[in-house]
């Protein structure tokens, strides 16, 4: 039978479905022994009780995960290799009161990272001058001539946020200057690292911490923890309050959310309390991007990740890189507005040119091939690369490399599958002679690369990757009736929450569903109600589903029962509570 009309397959005696997205469903495993020691522990959640099974977490973990505290779960920060040799070299810097250089990375995760260390370093009384290189001008990482404007600046220490790590040459240039480095950085090592004063980052290889799932801003927060530590052990606070670090907790939150790191216990409690402060807008850059994004809801991983970060993103894209940093630095609310005003218009473009350059690179894709998706022109902007090549892994699920030609030196952004690290494929890439520099984590990279050796690099990555079913293969939660969606279950599973990589948002199977009331929204995406033979109806939303076979299906005169794989949102209005529901696949019939 062909595998392709098939409605169900039997795989380890788990059925897989075939849904109108091209997905081979399948209810993702859990520990049945497991479920039933834990069912007095969560009377009538069987639901949640299954969710938390099913995301393997151990037994001695569970209430650390629903209720994640930095009390029990930071380790102490000089677990990190170079930390205490780090934070020393800074303290002794704020104490004879000279000046620090903060070199951030451009997007939201190193945007964070230095408005963390510029923010308390203010909060101290101490000096600083911080610089976001150009994403177009400059490229990523750091570059000799700003070292040289810092160093001009009067800055001898300079702190790589975001970076770094294999910026080998330009770290001897800065080291040539007089001018030590500290690299404060999670991007994987490769065959040689720079010859910094020190390299705090727990994806090194001689790092020891089992912390290498911290993003950027997460390995910041870690830095100030000792140095605030050190700075109160040395009476630096002696006429002063030292500072609430956990004010910062919001940056750190945002920075995790939108890197995609995994969710792992240390970052659930860094998002979840950093939601907290988040909420409370102390954070006067944040309280503008917020009033003016209309968010009217309690800010959520959810918020963080679709809306304030695809703005701060913006600016680094097809703006002004230093845009975002700056917002989250200042604190003047006249000038914080007219950034947040200047970062929606960039968002706007960004999204105007990502839709055209996705749409020129689907017409590159051979969609009759089971490769590594390279595509490239000169005229697509470098600033949305990383977005399209998303789309492209997304709907061909295959790796996707995008490239922004230039005459000489190009730059590349990469998004990857299940079971094909793009990262270490990068590494290799460059060591086998074929990329000029690159790196990145397991789902996404980057890299610089010749003009002149793109045809050659196309040939070389043949045969490196061919799709197999696994890499169809998504799984739902657990299948569940209409007439169980109400508040009760919104409430029992948002004790999941936050959301993530690791952690995703519950996805449930609903079977035998009814459509009526089908109505377009905002020209893209379709308001239907789903109803069971029991009279249950729920208001459910099928976004960005146009000219898709989702949408035909739904808005079909078939009279059909469908079954529908989605996820619960809550709705408010006029005082009023409800659940939804988003609709993410249909399987086929």
């Amino acid at each position: 039978m062909d595998k392709l009309n098939q409605v169900a397959v039997k795989n380890n005696k788990l059925e897989k479905y075939y849904s109108l997205k091209g997905n081979f469903w399948s209810e993702r495993d859990y520990d049945k022994t497991l479920f039933n020691s834990l069912k007095n522990k969560f009377p009538n959640e069987d639901i949640l009780l299954q969710l938390l099974v099913s995301r393997n977490i151990a037994l001695q973990d569970i209430d650390d995960f629903i209720n994640p505290k930095l009390k029990n779960l930071l380790p102490d920060p000089h677990t990190i290799d170079d930390m205490k040799k780090a934070s020393d070299k800074i303290c002794d810097f704020i104490k004879r009161k000279k000046k620090i250089g903060v070199f951030g990375d451009y997007d939201v995760d190193g945007s964070s990272s230095t408005a963390i260390v510029c923010n308390y370093l203010k909060s101290i009384g101490a000096t600083f001058e911080y610089y976001i290189p150009d994403r177009i001008g400059e490229g990523y990482g750091p570059n000799k001539q700003a070292f040289d404007i810092l160093k001009e600046k009067k800055c001898e220490l300079i702190l790589t946020l975001d970076c770094g790590t294999s910026s080998i040459e330009e770290i001897n240039h800065a080291n040539s200057k007089g001018i030590d480095i500290i690299v404060v950085d999670h991007h994987l090592e490769g065959d040689k690292l720079p010859d910094a004063f020190a390299i705090v980052n727990p994806n090194k290889k001689s790092d020891k911490s089992n912390l290498n799932n911290l993003c950027a801003a997460g390995v910041v927060f870690f830095l100030i923890i000792s140095i605030n530590r050190s700075l109160k052990e040395n009476n630096f606070f002696a006429d002063s309050e030292p500072p609430n670090l956990l004010k910062f907790l919001d940056l750190v939150a945002l920075g995790t959310i939108c890197d995609l790191v995994q969710l792992d216990l240390v970052n659930r409690a860094l998002v979840k309390q950093g939601i907290k402060v988040m909420n409370k807008l102390l954070n006067s850059g944040i309280k503008s991007l917020v009033d003016c994004s209309s968010i009217k809801d309690e800010i959520s991983e959810y918020h963080l990740g679709f809306v304030l970060g695809p703005r701060i993103n913006a600016a680094g894209r097809v703006g002004d890189s230093k845009l975002g940093a700056t917002l989250l630095i200042n604190e003047r609310i006249d000038l914080n507005s007219s950034i947040t005003e200047k970062l929606n218009y960039y968002n706007q473009l960004r999204r105007k040119i990502e839709k055209k350059v996705e749409l020129q690179a689907i017409n590159q894709v051979n969609k009759n091939s089971e490769e590594i998706i390279c595509v490239h022109s000169k005229d697509w902007h470098p600033g949305v690369i990383g977005i399209v090549a998303g789309k492209l892994t997304e709907n061909f699920k295959r790796p996707s490399i995008v490239i922004s030609e230039d005459t000489n030196v190009c730059k590349a952004s990469c998004r990857s599958v299940k079971n094909f690290h793009m990262g270490d494929f990068i590494i290799k890439s460059v060591r086998d002679g074929f990329l000029i520099s690159g790196g990145g984590h397991e789902m996404a990279g980057g890299f610089s690369i010749l003009n002149e050796r793109i045809d050659a690099f196309k040939d070389y990555i043949k045969n490196k990757f061919s799709v197999s079913d696994i890499h169809h293969e998504k799984n739902y939660d657990l299948e569940i009736n209409l007439s169980s969606v109400n508040l009760d279950l919104y409430k029992s599973i948002t004790k999941l929450q936050p959301y993530g990589m690791g952690n995703p948002k519950p996805k449930f199977l609903i079977r035998n569903c009814i459509k009526t009331f089908v109505k377009p929204a905002a020209e893209i995406h379709l308001i239907v109600y789903l109803n069971d033979i029991y009279g249950n109806s729920v208001k459910s939303i099928a976004f960005n589903c146009f000219q898709t076979e989702i949408a035909k299906i739904l808005t079909d005169d078939d009279e059909k029962e469908l079954d529908v794989l989605c996820t619960l949102q809550l709705n408010r209005w006029n005082g009023n509570e409800n659940v939804e529901l988003i609709i993410e696949d249909i399987l086929k019939k």
